[in-house]
């Protein structure tokens, strides 16, 4: 790990010399060393098998990388198409009865709740835990279980409002019983510590806080969870037996991944952990939250409905208010070059290993033209 300090220079990233970035939440900059990695994917692609086999390499040296970031090992980590796609594998692999009944907070991911809600097909009941005002409370999602639930899906960084939710509570709660927790890492990875050693299943995306593209991981705890067949099956997932129709599951989470893992997105990613690595989890998740402290107490000065926590440890990268154009308000922060996120009648401003405290100060001193 290099002793590298905390904001880095723009030139570290590919077009952001100009622009003041804070919607990483929502689509992060790609990083200057990244040409060499696309460049060496490009390369190896052209190499035949013996190109092909390095790009597997690629995948392998990836799933090594990322246990440490989940807390898992490595035979744990598969490469998956998004975090979406890894939300139903697990979904497909239960055997429902009607009359099970699976549990969200009403805030939470769009993929997770609409997964869990086309269980209903099933006879299955989706316990819609409400939020109090724009807060999740592990308590609420807890008293909502009982011996008929079979999921619980939380994101451990709210995508909406950007809330930390620390899951040991709720995975205390569930450890002896029948029901899978299953942990959206999508906000978390690449910015704050991910506790997937407390989830049985953790899905998450490779872009936003961890720099890489559209394409997701799968994280299966086998320390907590022993069984698990996916719905699915291919070539890649399984090793032939005797006869044509005869396979076998490979072991671990190689299992989900049914045909050639993203491999371009593999190169990327490696890239990405690497650079992340130089500076260490802790010291990204601490530089985030005091620049997301900066903007909540901005944001709360201006009278707004700020709808993420104020106190330090439930903040992560993203910071959020409530506001009923968000779009304009994108479009007319991007205007005077600065990015940041809207959608859902929120606005979602990000901060990352980039983000200067004068970026803060930038974008809250034209926040109220922002606003009329």
């Amino acid at each position: 790990m290099e002793n590298r300090n905390l904001p880095v220079p723009r030139s570290d990233f590919i077009g952001i010399e100009n622009i003041i970035h804070l919607a990483t939440g929502g689509e992060p900059p790609l990083l200057a060393r990244h040409r060499n990695a696309f460049e060496k994917f490009a390369k190896d692609k052209a190499q035949g098998m013996p190109g092909y086999m390095r790009h597997w390499e690629q995948v392998e040296v990836a799933r090594w990388k990322l246990a440490d970031f989940f807390t898992l090992n490595p035979e744990d980590i598969g490469l998956i198409g998004n975090a979406s796609e890894g939300i139903v594998k697990v979904l497909s692999s239960i055997d429902w009865n009607e009359g099970d009944n699976v549990v969200v907070s009403e805030l939470d991911y769009t993929s997770g709740r609409y997964a869990l809600g086309n269980l209903k097909r099933h006879g299955v009941k989706v316990r819609m835990v409400p939020a109090t005002g724009w807060y999740i409370n592990t308590d609420d999602l807890k008293n909502a279980c009982d011996d008929r639930t079979r999921v619980v899906y939380i994101s451990q960084v709210n995508a909406t409002t950007g809330q930390f939710i620390d899951v040991a509570n709720i995975s205390k709660y569930l450890e002896s019983s029948n029901a899978y927790l299953i942990l959206d890492a999508s906000h978390a990875l690449g910015v704050v510590p991910i506790q997937g050693h407390l989830a049985d299943f953790t899905v998450s995306s490779c872009y936003k806080f961890a720099l890489g593209i559209h394409e997701g991981i799968f994280a299966w705890n086998q320390s907590r969870t022993r069984d698990f067949i996916p719905f699915g099956v291919g070539w890649s997932s399984a090793t032939a037996g005797k006869k044509r129709d005869e396979f076998f599951l490979k072991p671990g989470a190689r299992r989900v991944e049914y045909g050639n893992a993203g491999h371009l997105g593999a190169y990327l990613l490696n890239e990405s952990l690497d650079y992340l690595n130089n500076f260490g989890i802790e010291k990204i998740s601490s530089h985030a939250r005091e620049m997301c402290k900066k903007i909540v107490e901005g944001l709360n000065s201006n009278q707004l409905e700020v709808i993420t926590p104020t106190a330090p440890h439930e903040i992560a990268g993203n910071a959020a208010f409530a506001f009923n154009e968000p779009e304009q308000f994108v479009e007319r922060a991007a205007e005077d070059g600065i990015l940041v996120w809207g959608d859902n009648n929120r606005v979602r401003i990000s901060a990352h290993v980039f983000t200067t405290a004068n970026d803060v100060d930038v974008f809250l001193g034209n926040l109220p033209k922002y606003l009329s």
